[in-house]
This record gives C-alpha cells, structure tokens and sequence, in this order.
C-alpha cells in the first residue's frame, strides 16, 4: 500500500470554457476524497487564462455542478481562503505570474522568442518536408544574452516567454498510478515550450505551477492526459528550486463501446444534463468513485462516508474506465428505492411543477398528493423525470379519441365493443355503491364482479387500467383506484363506456 503522509492538499482547477464535463467532475471526486480521508484540505482554483476560450457563466456552472454532486471546498473563489485570490486572472492582475516569469529569465531558464505564429508554421512545415516526424522547436534566442533579448523588446517587437529545455539528460518522475519505477523522457525529445504568451497572459503550463507552489498543494491527482507535460513541469521545478508535489495521473473514461475518450462533441456529458434528468447526487458521487477505483471485486453500493473511509490511491486503476450509462441508471434506481415516500416526493415536485402537473411552488394539498402517489411508481422509477410521464394521468384527465387513448384498446382479447361497455357499466355501478374505497375494498368487489359476469379478471381489469390512466401499462390497479378518487374513476368510466358507442 502507497504510504501517504498528512496533511495533504489537493487542488481542482478547471478552466471556464464551458459546461463541466462529468469526467472533470471524476476527477474533482478522487482529489476530494483523497484529502477527505487523510484529513487535508481540498481547493477549487479556477484557471481562466484562456481569453479566447472564456466563456461567461461556465465557472459559476462549475461550482453549481460540483456542489451538485456533494463535492465541497475548503477553499476557492466564492469563499477564499489564505492563498487567493483563487480565479487565475485576478492572480495576473496582482502582478503575481510576472514576478516569476522575471525570475526565470534572470536565471537563464527561460527567454524571449520573438518567432511569429506565421514563421512557427512555416518552419513546421519545412520540418515536415525534410521527413521530420515529430517537430521539436527551439528559438535562436535561448542563446541570446539576456540584454539583447531586452533591447528587441524595447523597440516593441511582440515576444512569447519560453523554457529552456535542456539538450541533454533525462528527466524522471514518479507516478503514484502508473508505478513506482518511475517514467523517464530523454530531454532532447522535448521543445522549448510557451510559459507567457504575447498578451502577457501564462499559459496552463506556468501558471498552474506557480499556483500549487504558492497555494502549498503536496498531491496533484490529474487526468492521464497531463503524462506528457510532467517532464516539462518538473524542469520548471528545478528551475525554481523547489519542492514539487507527487503526480497521480487518473485513467481516462472511455465512451460505451470503448472507442475513444468521452466527449463534449460526441457524448451527452454535461454534468448539469444529469441533475436535469433526474439523477441522485448521492447516486451519481457513487458511480464516478467506480470509474477508476474500486473498493474490491464486488462492492458498488456505497455512501459518501463510506468512500472517504475506503478511498486510497493504491486502489486506482492505471487502465482506462468505461463509461456505462445503463449501469448508472440501475445504481440511480437503487437509490431512487432506498429513499424514503417523503423525501422522494420532494424531489420529484421539481420535475412535476416543469411538466406543468402541479404548481411552482405547489401547494401544501399538492404535495400531499405527491407523497400519495409516490408508493405507485417507486420501484419503477430509475431518473426522476420519468416522474411527469408516469404520474401525467393522475393530474390531467385521460381522453378517449383522436386526441387521447383509442378506443380501441379498451377492447379485451375475446370481446368486443358492446360486451366490454356492458362489463364496464357494471363495473361503473359496482364502484358507485362501495362504500369503503380502500384498494383492498377494491380488489374484493371488482374479483366479486368477475365472478358474476363470468369474465376473466385480466379482461375486466386491462379495460379499467385504460379507462381511468389512457394506457395499457399503469401502476397497480387497486392502488390506482384509490389514488384517483371515486368520482373520478367513474366519471372517467363514463367517458369510456361513450366512447365505445
């Protein structure tokens, strides 16, 4: 077992270029667990330093659907903290970046590049004539004197700030996912990559850096993808001189069938999608944990106080996880039926006041009817939403016609229009006169009728099913009686029977 010595922080550091990806929202997860269960702290940092990617709102998104999720912050933009600001642009703003990107300069570990984006794609392109595979660029400048760079600055010629990459030697770094042997990069295979571009604005690579540094993180938990760009982040480590964190890169999520990663392109993973449609938070925190951990060989089913007592590193996979939208729907349902009739119809009065069934916000009789109605689709419900279509014929009068259920599938097998609106007045009087209206009272009188008019229950119940809900599948059918009310019923029976002529 991988030893990790508290306290620890973690830090998650989206970019606001628009809605938050569910697989961010995994890796948000593991880094809150991790520091959840060895009693550190978790920091939310929003890195905007993208302009032309920024998009208003996105990082307001981001707090919404981790907070969404349960996943809180012991630090971040809306709360702060002792090393904020937390939003990379108010960072820039204060000055702090430049005191850096200076000081790599006085050392020697960064220059000025004043090759234009146009001379960078050209020489690419010649690079690629020659045969060259992979184009590793490294400007003149990073044998210029520090003075000369200067003095081509002065006459306001636009410059990027690169690193300088040794030509020589290696650089390794310890993965606590991917081994303990340790991943090494021959530097020459390396570029000298932008830390500044011509704006004045860091890219990711430098500020980030910078961040953890200043913001104390010990553990950088990050997606599979950074794995190239360590080597570069540790040379500017040492560059600095100082300590840098321990890298674990998480595995990415593979779409369903295996092919590629999941996507925004693609793949509906919005994480603002799912509270949409009506998954548990608590459902949701628990399938992300599986997408790349697990416990053991067969426990899925665990709380929020159980994966912060359980969740270790040594426990991630380095392989890749997939994405199974079915299995997260059966692990939403289990959920969905753990919660109790009063707590699942508070969560449903949302989506029922969206599909216009009942007020926003309901009353206090609206609500008693939810609660009422709960026990009828409890066990059938696997998202929310499906609430509305479930529960429609509660609120809104099923009609036969053009408009409504065809009068047609009243008709049992082995009857037809006239015998069925004669079992169905019978039926009508049956229930006109019961005088308990309980679904046990129910069952009994309607079995009762079966037996005098000699028919099968299952031809007498399927056309009362249509008549009162307008469907062929509905919840029980005593227990749907008894939601419905009396007149109702008959008055929907009354419709039925006219349309059966």
């Amino acid at each position: 077992m991988i030893e990790i010595t508290p306290p620890v922080r973690v830090r998650f550091a989206p970019s606001p270029t628009g809605y938050l990806h569910i697989g961010g929202v995994r890796t948000a997860l593991f880094n809150w667990l991790f520091a959840r269960h060895y009693g550190g702290q978790f920091i939310l940092r929003i890195e905007d330093t993208d302009e032309k990617r920024y998009v208003p709102g996105a990082a307001d998104d981001i707090m919404a659907s981790l907070r969404w999720v349960g996943i809180e912050w012991d630090e971040g933009p809306d709360i702060g903290g002792p090393y904020g600001p937390y939003i990379q642009s108010l960072r820039f703003d204060q000055g702090i970046y430049q005191v850096y990107s200076a000081q790599l300069l006085e050392s020697g570990h960064a220059y000025m590049s004043f090759t234009t984006e146009e001379e960078l794609a050209q020489l690419r392109a010649d690079a690629e004539m020659r045969g060259v595979k992979a184009f590793r660029f490294r400007g003149l400048e990073r044998d210029w004197p520090l003075e000369r760079q200067r003095e081509l600055a002065a006459t306001g010629k636009p410059y990027t700030i690169r690193l300088k990459t040794p030509l020589t030697g290696q650089t390794t770094f310890t993965d606590l996912v991917r081994g303990a042997e340790g991943i090494t990069v021959q530097n020459d295979q390396l570029q000298d990559i932008v830390l500044i571009k011509t704006s004045g604005m860091p890219v990711y690579h430098f500020a980030h850096l910078v961040d953890d540094h200043l913001m104390r993180i010990t553990h950088v938990l990050r997606a599979e993808e950074w794995v190239p760009s360590t080597p570069y982040h540790l040379l500017l480590y040492q560059a600095f001189g100082w300590k840098p964190p321990v890298f674990a890169h998480l595995p990415v999520i593979l779409r369903q069938d295996g092919k590629g990663k999941l996507s925004k392109r693609k793949d509906d993973v919005a994480t603002n999608r799912f509270w949409e449609r009506g998954y548990l938070p608590e459902a949701m925190m628990n399938y992300l944990a599986l997408q790349g951990w697990s416990f053991d060989d067969k426990t899925e089913i665990m709380s929020r106080d159980e994966l912060i007592e359980r969740f270790t590193i040594d426990r991630v996979q380095a392989s890749p996880a997939r994405w199974n939208p079915e299995k997260l729907r059966d692990i939403n349902g289990i959920y969905i039926r753990k919660l109790a009739p009063e707590d699942l119809a508070e969560r449903l009065l949302p989506f029922l006041a969206a599909a216009g069934l009942i007020g926003d916000p309901p009353s206090e009789a609206e609500r008693a009817y939810v609660v009422r109605l709960v026990p009828l689709i409890h066990e059938r419900l696997e998202e929310l939403s499906e609430a509305p279509g479930l529960l429609e014929f509660f609120f809104r009068e099923p009609r036969p016609g053009p408009d409504g259920y065809a009068p047609a599938s009243l008709v049992p097998r082995g009857l037809d229009a006239p015998q069925t609106a004669a079992m169905l007045r019978a039926a009508h009087a049956t229930l006109h006169d019961l005088e308990l209206w309980t679904p046990e009272a129910l069952e009994v009188a309607l079995r009762e009728l079966c037996t005098r008019l000699e028919r099968k229950p299952g031809q007498l119940f399927g056309a009362l099913r249509v008549a009162v809900s307008g469907r062929a599948v509905a919840p029980p059918l005593f227990d749907m009686l008894a939601a419905l009310g009396r007149e109702r019923v008959l008055a929907r029976l009354d419709a039925a029977i006219a349309a059966l002529g």
